[in-house]
Order: C-alpha cells, then sequence, then structure tokens
C-alpha cells in the first residue's frame, strides 16, 4: 500500500510538470458533460428520460445540493446526479461516479463505462493530471481541483421590463454576457486506480442592470 501511495504522489506531481501552461477552461470542458449531457445548461428531466427513469422530486430547502441516484445492474458502477445550486433544482450542476453505488439507487442499463467521461473509474494518477493539470490539494487517497473561469458569450441577452412606481418610472435593462464557473473537483483512488469522480459546477450569469428613465414623475 506504502508503495502504490508513493507511485501516485510520483505520477501527479511528474504529469503536472507538463500540462502548467494549460488553462482552466481547457480542464473545464474535459470535465463538463456527462454521458452528453452538459453542467449548467442541460435539465435534470431530460438526464433522467435518457436512462429511461422517472424524474424525481428534489427537496425544495434553499442554499443546498440535491442528489440522485442511478447505478447499472451488478451495483459495479453508478452515477449521482447533483443540483441545486443558486436555488435551481431543475439543472444538471454536477455528477459524482463511484464505483461502489448505494444499494437504493435507481437502476438502468444504460449506466456503462461508455460516455462516462474522459476520465473513467480506474483510471491512475498520471492520465487525471494529463487532463486537469496538477491539483490544488493532495492526500494519500483523494486528490482535489478548484477551477475559477469566465466564458463569454458570443451574443450577449438583453432582458428589459418597467419598473418603478406602478411599473411607470423606468425600463429596467439587464444584459447577460456570459458565465462565472467556479468547479470543484474530487477524485478519490482505491491503491492507485480512481474509484470515486465528482464534478460540481457552480454557474451563475454574468450580467449587468441598467436603470433607463423613461420620465419623470
Amino acid at each position: 500500500m506504502i508503495i502504490k501511495t508513493f507511485l501516485i504522489y510520483l505520477l501527479l506531481l511528474a504529469s503536472a510538470l507538463t500540462v502548467a501552461s494549460e488553462s482552466n477552461r481547457e480542464y473545464y470542458y474535459t470535465v463538463n458533460k456527462i454521458y452528453g449531457f452538459k453542467l449548467s445548461d442541460s435539465k435534470i428531466h431530460e438526464v433522467f428520460e435518457y436512462f429511461g427513469l422517472t424524474h424525481p422530486t428534489f427537496h425544495e430547502e434553499k442554499h443546498e445540493l440535491a442528489e440522485a441516484c442511478i447505478r447499472n445492474n451488478d451495483a459495479s458502477l453508478g452515477l449521482v446526479l447533483i443540483t441545486g445550486v443558486i436555488h435551481d433544482y431543475e439543472t444538471l450542476y454536477g455528477y459524482r461516479l463511484t464505483s461502489k453505488p448505494k444499494e437504493d439507487c435507481l437502476v438502468s442499463e444504460k449506466i456503462t463505462s461508455e460516455n462516462s467521461g474522459v476520465i473513467p473509474l480506474g483510471s491512475n494518477g498520471a492520465k487525471i493530471v494529463t487532463t486537469l493539470g496538477g491539483p490544488n490539494t493532495i492526500s494519500s487517497e483523494e486528490a482535489a481541483w478548484k477551477l475559477k473561469l469566465t466564458i463569454p458569450w458570443d451574443e450577449p441577452i438583453v432582458r428589459s421590463w418597467k419598473a418603478g412606481p406602478e411599473g411607470k418610472k423606468y425600463t429596467q435593462v439587464q444584459t447577460i454576457s456570459g458565465e462565472h464557473h467556479t468547479v470543484l473537483i474530487s477524485a478519490k483512488f482505491t491503491g492507485d486506480h480512481l474509484s470515486e469522480f465528482e464534478v460540481i459546477d457552480y454557474a451563475e450569469s454574468d450580467f449587468k442592470i441598467e436603470n433607463v428613465h423613461d420620465q419623470k414623475i
């Protein structure tokens, strides 16, 4: 076990030297999809429909993440879907791949290693760091990354509505020009192989609001 742990350290540190110049945005694009569904964009009900399952009802507690688990028939691979960022329980914001899913997870034959991302369970430390760069923190059994990035949109979205007393005082104009992302990634190992991989995307709109006065009151 000591030899395997030491090997993880060497692989992570050595691989980090080869990818230090790559950006957080490039790292993010490698892990922001699971089974073809994009984080902070795909709807939870679409994911469950893909797996042939009924969309569960998530709790309505604010400021808390909610999870739902799907596993394969022999419980050797599980996918945990995560939602609940910024009060939104309809959008997919994260996922966790695990080699030890809970027995009470929903079951689908579509839960296979295929399409489960570019870092499948069983990967070694070298592959993970080649894909994500050097981790922010590392221990004998876990490595963690924190990516911060902004993705501008090609065309900003502009929305406007009447505001003020009786909706007559001014027009409020909102311009959304992109997205800010804080992405937390965790990789857990059994020996020198990946046994659990989690990605959570705390995404928010990059916007500004201006008040345009229509008339004097």
